[in-house]
């Protein structure tokens, strides 16, 4: 639990500094700035989010490296253990390229999501084949995503150590799949 609740503080410091940022350089609130302000979602946000979301799905378990146009924007904003960088969709399906091939069966496993305004966020075990020894390896991970014209824009991602893994709660079949009952 101790390991939840630290994690959970971390994707709320980024979510708060993304907020705070974005106020503070007077840009256009997000849909969940404007919710917070008493203006309603569309439900279609939640269904678009979705569909990014299962395309998502399929370009990393699956290889479909032709959806990610339909996922990413033109530059991709990442706060992750490289730092903070802008990536363009062909380096970034470099990278998920390279990263499918050195980690083998590469596999997220969702055990929380959750889809409000312009923003996502995902509680996930990695999964995947050390090349090296033929065993499983696993890291727990939250990450953040903010969402614009319907593709990812920019995301916040934060690890815990290889090993690691979420126990409390079996994973969703897909990555929208509601969680299973507890």
């Amino acid at each position: 639990m101790v390991k939840r609740n630290a994690c959970f503080s971390v994707f709320l410091a980024a979510y708060t500094v993304g907020v705070s940022y974005s106020r503070a350089c007077g840009l256009e609130l997000s849909a969940t700035d404007r919710q917070a302000e008493g203006e309603p979602l569309t439900s279609t946000s939640a269904e678009t989010m979705r569909s990014l979301f299962d395309r998502w799905e399929q370009v990393w378990h699956e290889g479909q490296y032709d959806l990610i146009p339909t996922c990413i924007g033109d530059n991709y904003i990442r706060h992750d253990e490289g730092g903070d960088r802008t990536v363009t969709r062909e380096s970034y399906a470099a990278e998920i390229a390279k990263t499918r091939q050195d980690r083998p069966r590469l596999r997220f496993a969702v055990y929380d999501h959750s889809f409000q305004g312009d923003r996502a966020w995902f509680r996930f075990t990695l999964k995947w084949t050390d090349s090296a020894t033929d065993e499983t390896r696993t890291r727990a991970g939250m990450q953040l995503y903010r969402i614009e014209d319907g593709k990812l824009a920019e995301t916040w991602l934060q690890f815990q150590p290889v090993g690691s893994a979420w126990t409390d709660a079996a994973a969703q079949h897909h990555w929208t799949s509601r969680p299973p009952i507890k």
